[in-house]
């Protein structure tokens, strides 16, 4: 049976409008509560207004499954129903049937706040920043493992929202061991390692954009993919006809598999600069290339003003390095996925790149974000990617 605990002020007024975190200044637990146990939520007036998981040693009480009284008898299954109801959010969007790798659990989105889940293939990774599904993960793998065929399993609990609530970063293997993969996306192919690759191993977010990528290549552009990583954009490009793609990447280990998947996709038009774009001079012409793809880390870290000024920066110098390159009618995409950027102010600073050089464009469309897998709600802060594919011309002001 689960457990009880009351909320109030601020908290209860979370809990009300659906927040999947309630902080434990505001919670006071009415019987004992242990971490990953399924508790239901009083109001002031002692009626329930939600179900979810205690949480011990963070600031946060708890972990908000749904609203209203608990209608499972333990935390155990409440996690597998959620796990089954984002399994079919993705069956409904279609992802399952276009692609071998998805996003399973996007934390928030999925109403499992604290817990990440990647698939590729037969393998998949885990991500927890919570003790509450610290104590779950074997429910997790027995699910990835019985519906999905999923044979090796992953943790990485090494993100930042780990780290930031005091929880000790971990690195292992919950099953088997396969360390890396091949997905396909489209008609291209890449090598995912699971273990050494950033995040999850590969960025899932930015699929939709990669694949739109390929429809504005007629064949013959020559095209520069800025902060490359494995190459996926610039691959994506080559499959649809580009004449040559110049990629710059300053990790070495990702420049390595970059490589790998360009002799994977049988592709030889190609140079892979392993260098910070800080670094490079006149090696890479302007005014040279038909297509560009600028998709920078998160520059921006955090809300404060400083962090804030000194990514903006950043971004903008990334930006109009790259743009001098563009030809005068390029196409363009440029990126941002950082929380902290917001929407305004990805447009606001787009603009004023191109503008202070007395350039014209046109956005194809609104803001690009992530994939159907990457599930949102209204309230929380997941809708961190932004990007925006547009039309470059630099002859605009001169005629």
């Amino acid at each position: 049976m689960p457990g009880k605990a009351r909320v109030r002020g601020e908290g209860e007024e979370k809990a009300l409008r659906g927040s999947s975190i309630i902080y434990n200044k505001w919670v006071k637990p009415l019987t004992p509560l242990k971490a990953g146990d399924l508790v239901e939520l009083e109001s002031s007036k002692g009626e329930i207004i939600a179900c979810g998981v205690w949480e011990e040693g963070t600031p946060v009480a708890v972990r908000v499954f749904y609203q209203g009284e608990c209608f499972h008898s333990s935390a155990i299954e409440a996690l597998e129903d959620l796990l089954g109801e984002a399994l079919k959010a993705r069956e409904a969007s279609g992802i399952l049937r276009s692609f071998d790798s998805f996003r399973l659990v996007n934390s928030d989105g999925d109403m499992i706040s604290g817990l990440i889940v990647d698939v590729y293939s037969d393998v998949a990774v885990i991500q927890s920043s919570s003790p509450a599904i610290d104590r779950h993960l074997g429910v997790v793998v027995g699910f990835l493992s019985r519906e999905l065929g999923v044979k090796h399993v992953y943790e990485k609990s090494t993100q930042r929202s780990r780290l930031d609530i005091g929880l000790e970063p971990r690195r292992r293997w919950l099953r088997g061991g396969k360390s890396e993969v091949v997905i396909t996306e489209g008609s291209a192919r890449f090598y995912v390692n699971v273990v050494e690759g950033q995040k999850t191993g590969f960025f899932l977010d930015q699929r939709p954009n990669r694949l739109e990528l390929s429809r504005y290549v007629n064949g013959g552009e020559r095209v520069l993919d800025v902060f490359s990583y494995t190459g996926a954009f610039g691959i994506h490009a080559a499959l649809a006809g580009a004449r040559q793609v110049v990629f710059i990447e300053e990790d070495p280990k990702a420049a390595a598999v970059l490589v790998r998947n360009l002799r994977l996709n049988g592709l030889n038009n190609y140079r892979v600069i392993n260098k910070s774009v800080w670094e490079i001079e006149g090696d890479v012409e302007e005014n040279a290339f038909d297509v560009v793809i600028v998709d920078p880390p998160a520059f921006i870290q955090s809300g404060d003003s400083e962090s804030i000024r000194k990514g903006l920066r950043a971004y903008r110098r990334s930006y109009l390095w790259s743009l001098n390159r563009a030809s005068p009618n390029s196409i363009v995409y440029l990126s941002s996925c950082s929380y902290f950027m917001k929407r305004d102010m990805f447009l606001k600073l787009v603009n004023e790149v191109i503008t202070a050089k007395r350039w014209r464009y046109r956005l194809f469309g609104s803001l690009r974000g992530a994939g159907p897998d990457h599930t949102l709600r209204g309230e929380e802060h997941l809708d961190y990617l932004k990007g925006a594919f547009l039309k470059l011309d630099k002859d605009g002001f001169k005629r």
